[in-house]
């Protein structure tokens, strides 16, 4: 009888134990949701990512942590990012301070990217793109190498009615050269593909200038750069 009690005691410690971390991790999920706005999602954003570049590369658990607060940071984004005029409520309030991540938005706005250093030893960038097709809105990621994007433009095809969204960001700084990076992309009705307009079909490309002359880099908002580009 003794025994018996025993085990009646573990089995219901055991109980409290599991109900208590359902509830924690429970509690833990729902503060990334109920995020109404867009002003609510990027200030949660930016005090976690503040809290991503505090964490010291030589603590102990410092990859543990830099994990779960990417993880953290994707979901806040997935779970409360659901239709385009919530992206366009975040483009009209991102600009108003300074973020440790990137946000952009295409004049059409059927296409925004969220990207970010994540400091993880494997994958250090991350990307989380939407977009609309059909009567959808969801979340994807990106092919090709990820980058923290500062720039984004669209070139519309008449012919098609497809647009290709060209993404930039500085890939390499050093003493004599610049280096921009293109990616190229379209959306499709299964989701979000590579666009092979850059010469030798490629879906990216790396634009070179010099030190003295680096807006040539940035000036992806001409959309003769394209043109030429892919011709």
């Amino acid at each position: 009888m003794r025994q018996f009690h025993q085990k009646y005691i573990a089995i219901l410690f055991l109980l409290q134990v599991f109900l208590s971390c359902t509830l924690h991790n429970n509690k833990k999920n729902n503060q990334n949701d109920g995020l109404t706005n867009a002003k609510a999602l990027v200030d949660h954003l930016d005090g976690l990512f503040e809290s991503l570049q505090s964490k010291k590369n030589t603590d102990n658990d410092f990859q543990e942590a830099v994990v779960n607060i990417n993880e953290n940071i994707r979901q806040s984004i997935e779970h409360n990012v659901n239709n385009p005029q919530f992206l366009k409520e975040v483009q009209a309030y991102f600009p108003r301070k300074k973020h440790d991540f990137s946000f952009l938005f295409s004049e059409d706005e059927k296409f925004g990217v969220f990207s970010w250093s994540t400091r993880k030893k494997e994958f250090p960038i991350k990307n989380i793109a939407f977009y609309e097709s059909g009567d959808g809105f969801a979340p994807s990621s990106l092919y090709g190498n990820p980058m923290v994007y500062d720039q984004i433009d669209m070139i519309h095809d008449s012919s098609s009615g497809m647009s290709t969204y060209i993404l930039g960001g500085l890939k390499d700084t050093t003493a004599t050269a610049h280096q921009y990076h293109l990616s190229a992309y379209i959306i499709r009705k299964d989701g979000i593909e590579e666009s092979y307009i850059f010469p030798n079909g490629e879906s990216s490309i790396t634009v070179h200038c010099p030190e003295n002359n680096p807006e040539a880099c940035l000036a992806i908002e001409n959309k003769a750069l394209y043109a030429a580009i892919a011709q």
